[in-house]
């Protein structure tokens, strides 16, 4: 797989010219603008209607099968980095005034999978790695002992946390995926639209994340609050409400969130 395949490809063979990074690492913004992100989503949603209800339904409906069928969720990780990077390709030409067709999204988005399926695998990566680290450190313990007869052994057990250890544990683990997350959120849109390698467009979006940690935050609350009450809601609420909701606003509010904190205004 040839991660580095988007920085190589020339800028004549790019549909339309992205604006220059004015700030590479990302600048803070005011988090009121969530609001100017989400009106600049929906001016782009009413220039091709059709092409992102349809999306937006594709990826409302495969969350709600994820719900039900748990071993499709590693397929997520690489189908969302694919997604996020075909909208944002969308909104750049929406920006412009220069709505994309399916055929240019499409031409766009095989010529940067490689690069979008290894921002998923990264994320995973990170996940994984701070999991086995947060099983190590809390809940596996070693025991040496030493017998009258000189015989040494060393013993290992495993058990959850309680108490205070086990809520420190479940705060590492959500932070974490808090950073996981955010190094993938603006990556695809860097990706796509700078031809940046991979992890450096995880990096850039981890410091642009971290930058707007109000806003960041504020977002991750507001998800995770979502994912825990969501179950005690009726299917039907579930499925025709709460998932479309939850997946429409990040997609109409993340380029708009990449433009102020990468491009400017």
């Amino acid at each position: 797989m040839n991660i580095d395949y988007p920085s190589a490809v020339s800028r004549e063979t790019r549909i339309h010219s992205a604006p220059a990074l004015r700030f590479p690492a990302g600048h803070e913004v005011n988090p009121l603008r969530f609001l100017a992100w989400l009106a600049a989503g929906w001016r782009a949603v009413s220039m091709q209607p059709v092409l992102w209800l349809s999306i937006a339904l594709l990826c409302a409906d495969f969350v709600t099968l994820l719900g039900l069928l748990p071993l499709l969720r590693p397929l997520a990780v690489l189908l969302a980095p694919l997604v996020v990077g075909a909208l944002m390709f969308v909104q750049e030409g929406a920006s412009r005034n220069e709505p994309v067709s399916f055929r240019d999204m499409c031409t766009v988005i095989v010529r940067h999978s490689n690069a979008l399926c290894v921002i998923g695998l990264y994320a995973v990566a990170t996940v994984a790695i701070g999991y086995v680290v947060l099983l190590a450190t809390f809940d596996v313990s070693l025991m040496a002992s030493v017998t009258a007869n000189g015989v040494h052994s060393v013993s290992i057990s495993y058990g959850g946390a309680p108490g205070l250890r086990g809520t420190l544990e479940a705060m590492c683990g959500a932070s974490i995926y808090a950073i996981a997350v955010a190094a993938a959120c603006f990556a695809p849109a860097l990706v796509v639209l700078h031809d940046m390698t991979p992890l450096d467009a995880m990096i850039a979006s981890l410091s642009g994340a971290l930058r707007n940690w109000q806003v960041t935050l504020g977002c991750f609350l507001l998800m995770t609050l979502a994912v825990l009450f969501m179950p005690t809601m009726p299917f039907a609420v579930r499925a025709l409400v709460m998932t479309p909701v939850l997946t429409a606003l990040p997609l109409l509010a993340i380029y708009g969130a990449y433009r102020d904190v990468f491009v400017g205004k």
